[in-house]
């Protein structure tokens, strides 16, 4: 495996090229980046625009970008990796950033990065991807689900405003659920029951390895969505078959007056019968509980091999393509939610409905445990909260399963 280059000790140099466009890494020639990516078709169509413009502002760089499936390329890229492929820049899941680290694959960017680049940066959204104290990748997007609801629903049935307690979504999802209607779909995946484990004061694994999830609080925040589940004010169907179709299709067509979701949703959801008229989608944090408030803080950044031949420029496409304009743009075209601080004020996105109850969100959001394993712990805790919400096994049982089955993992 190459070793990895000494960084330039000044990296603004990287900025302040030739009157013939050439860098400080390669003066006589052009050089060419490989950019691995997960996005959609219509958001790499997008980032393809931005690279064009890159391109033009850095005439002695080419980037050439290959779109990848999101469930196969974590494993693509760590074997392109050690297999000493030519990738220099990779769209990584923020849950991912803490394996690769471990791995020793990705660069450390404040080994190169001005700290004013990266204390432009949310802090919450540099913590994600922030490892053993070093910095691994420049944020691109936010994601943080926040509760859904159909505004029109609740106030027939006497409501104004969306619940601000769990008893309250439980109190509102009861008057709502009549025949062909239901309050809220609570579904199997434990990545949406995070929330409820955080207004209980419960919890998952602690950064430090901690693991919290047969608490009681943890318990407690279980059974309220067992609870939910028994008080039929939840989803008409016995099992979690495509689960979220169901719960989009649901939502979409006015039979469900609440759901937790991400960003990611709203272009659909402006699509679907129940919002032809926008304004009747409301965006509200989700309940706080009488252990607390939270909401997960996922979403991608841009990080870089830590083999490549071109650190410098390869830094120069993933500070483009993650700048505030960058940002601002691709929250208007796709309902995303920016990482940089300046791109939430400004005027294009400040007065934005869905923007703002999604920044609502973000204030009470919590990040999830940074840890190489993190990611693994999802399979035992879904297949079991699947077994507590069907009533096919008590809230203590599954939560020892999980417990168990999470020793193994972090042995």
């Amino acid at each position: 495996m190459k070793k990895l280059l000494a960084p330039t000790a000044i990296i603004a140099m990287l900025f302040l090229t030739t009157a013939c466009g050439q860098s400080s890494s390669q003066q006589s020639s052009d050089i060419e980046l490989t950019f691995w990516t997960t996005t959609s078709e219509d958001e790499t169509a997008f980032f393809q625009k931005r690279i064009d413009q890159f391109e033009t502002e850095h005439p002695h760089v080419s980037v050439t970008m290959k779109q990848l499936p999101f469930l196969n390329a974590t494993n693509e890229f760590k074997n392109a990796i050690l297999g000493d492929q030519s990738i220099d820049v990779f769209r990584a899941d923020n849950t991912l950033i803490p394996e690769y680290a471990d791995l020793d694959i990705v660069y450390p960017l404040d080994s190169i990065a001005p700290s004013k680049d990266l204390e432009r940066f949310m802090p919450s959204a540099i913590t994600a991807t922030t490892y053993l104290g070093h910095v691994f990748g420049l944020p691109s997007v936010l994601e943080v689900p926040a509760l859904l609801y159909n505004k029109q629903m609740l106030m027939e049935a006497g409501f104004q405003h969306p619940p601000e307690t769990m008893d309250e979504m439980l109190h509102m999802a009861k008057a709502v659920s009549t025949v062909g209607h239901y309050g809220i779909f609570v579904t199997e995946d434990s990545y949406f029951a995070l929330p409820y484990l955080w207004a209980f004061g419960g919890g998952m694994v602690t950064d430090k390895r901690g693991i919290e999830i047969a608490s009681a609080q943890s318990q407690q925040a279980l059974a309220f969505m067992r609870k939910l589940w028994v008080e039929d004010v939840t989803q008409p169907y016995n099992d979690f078959q495509d689960w979220y179709g169901r719960m989009m299709n649901d939502f979409n067509e006015g039979r469900s007056a609440m759901m937790i979701n991400g960003p990611w949703a709203i272009h659909d959801l402006l699509q679907g019968r129940a919002f032809t008229d926008p304004q009747n989608l409301g965006i509200a944090p989700i309940p706080k509980g009488p252990g607390g408030q939270g909401s997960p803080l996922g979403g991608h950044s841009l990080v870089i091999n830590k083999y490549t031949k071109y650190p410098e420029e390869s830094y120069a496409l993933i500070r483009f393509l993650t700048s505030p304009e960058t940002q601002v743009l691709q929250s208007q075209t796709f309902r995303t939610l920016p990482t940089q601080a300046a791109a939430y004020e400004d005027t294009r996105l400040a007065t934005d409905a869905i923007f703002k109850g999604f920044k609502a969100q973000l204030r009470v959001a919590k990040n999830r445990p940074m840890i190489p394993e993190g990611a693994k712990l999802y399979r035992d805790f879904t297949s079991n909260l699947n077994a507590i919400l069907l009533g096919k096994q008590p809230v203590s049982d599954g939560t020892q399963k999980i417990e168990a089955a999470w020793k193994l993992i972090l042995k």
